[in-house]
């Protein structure tokens, strides 16, 4: 099957409202997505979609927009992230620029993800230029707090019974895959509090640095390789990170508090509280075991389930199908290491699957391959494009006709 061919697409209209959207700066921490999601109401309301803006925090807006069917047909979740990673060092555009090259456009979260919200925005735009009423409803959610675990966005939504589709698409960068699986992350902090002295006579206080050192060797060497016989099919063995410490006073006096910051990624089946526990009874062994006198606690400070769908559920065929359609290739079977919205409406019994726009240049072809969250982020615009025409394609395969 071909995809439909009354379908006309506004290319300059969809890279001009995705460079707005990169210019509308929304790193989180600590959020502020209040002008990305301005930018999406005011679109989204010019297509005839039922807009409403809800925030869990203040400053943290979410958006839940919806475009009523002519009835009797099922109702299809678009779910998008607004925040985006703070950008790092060694930028070489303004990272808040959309600079386009060529077919590039550079910044922040260009391609995770305001390239995805981009895209089902103007997958409608095409269907209103054809004329087209589609029987089911169309949900678009642009949501808050994404990339520091969702809570404050798709979670809240969810919580508040703001949300209720039959299926759902999260729009995230997957290119020629269809993602099923997402891993989830258990965020620690690690307080070990010691004895402050004077860096002359350190044997007078207990070094608190020198204790969390131990304690991440300890997890690096000891509890990481543990990890490695929980597989998935589809994904990596559960992983650490030490993603930040702090502490100490100074050259010459002896550390009496550090804290330290724990990212453990879960695959399904995995639970929270159980990785939880692995980490402190590790961090209570080394504690007690060592002669002098200091104290460590752990704080759970965030968590996000995996999720999984299975493969065969009707919105993983669909996208598969939508994809062929418009490019005449089999799109995969994947997975990602990172997390994602998606069990949050998986949880709530919405079939999820992860299918977005993705430049997908292979990194030994090209000297300036960037993924997410690194510096010179960019999105192929052709790539981009042929997503508009892929969720557009999708909308009309799973709603144009009533259940």
């Amino acid at each position: 099957m071909q995809p439909n061919p009354s379908l006309e697409f506004n290319d300059a209209g969809l890279t001009a409202f995705l460079a707005n959207l990169v210019r509308a700066p929304s790193p989180n921490p600590p959020g502020n997505e209040g002008l990305v999601a301005e930018l999406m109401v005011t679109r989204l309301a010019g297509l005839g979609f039922e807009t409403i803006t809800v925030e869990a925090a203040p400053g943290r807006p979410s958006v839940v927009a919806r475009l009523v069917g002519t009835g009797g047909g099922a109702t299809l979740l678009f779910n998008g992230h607004m925040d985006v990673q703070p950008p790092g060092r060694h930028w070489s555009r303004d990272p808040f620029g959309a600079t386009i090259e060529g077919r590039r456009l550079y910044g922040q979260g260009a391609m995770d993800m305001k390239a995805g919200l981009a895209a089902t925005v103007y997958a409608v735009d095409s269907l209103q230029q054809a004329g087209l009423r589609l029987a089911g409803d169309i949900v678009i959610t642009a949501v808050a707090d994404e990339v520091c675990g969702g809570h404050l966005g798709t979670g809240f939504l969810i919580s508040e019974g703001l949300v209720q589709a039959d299926m759902a698409v999260v729009c995230e960068p997957t290119g020629d895959t269809v993602r099923v699986a997402h891993r989830g992350a258990l965020w620690l902090e690690i307080e070990v509090t010691g004895k402050s002295a004077h860096g002359g006579r350190p044997w007078l206080g207990v070094n608190a640095v020198s204790k969390a050192a131990r304690i991440i060797a300890a997890i690096e060497d000891q509890l990481v390789p543990s990890l490695q016989d929980r597989v998935h099919p589809l994904l990596p063995a559960p992983t650490i990170n030490i993603g930040a410490i702090r502490g100490g006073t100074k050259f010459n006096l002896v550390a009496d508090h550090v804290v330290f910051q724990l990212d453990r990624r879960l695959v399904p089946g995995e639970d929270a509280d159980t990785a939880e526990a692995e980490v402190s009874a590790l961090c209570t062994e080394i504690c007690a075991a060592d002669d002098d006198e200091w104290s460590v606690d752990v704080k759970r400070a965030m968590h996000v389930s995996p999720g999984e769908v299975d493969p065969d559920e009707r919105i993983v065929r669909a996208c598969r199908e939508a994809h062929r359609k418009v490019t005449g290739e089999d799109a995969a079977i994947g997975s990602t290491a990172g997390f994602e919205d998606a069990h949050f409406l998986l949880d709530a019994g919405i079939p999820t699957a992860m299918y977005g726009p993705y430049r997908r240049t292979a990194s030994g072809e090209d000297p300036h391959y960037t993924i997410s969250g690194m510096a010179d982020e960019f999105v192929d615009l052709d790539d981009v494009a042929r997503a508009t025409r892929i969720y557009a394609q999708l909308m009309i395969d799973l709603l144009e006709k009533p259940l």
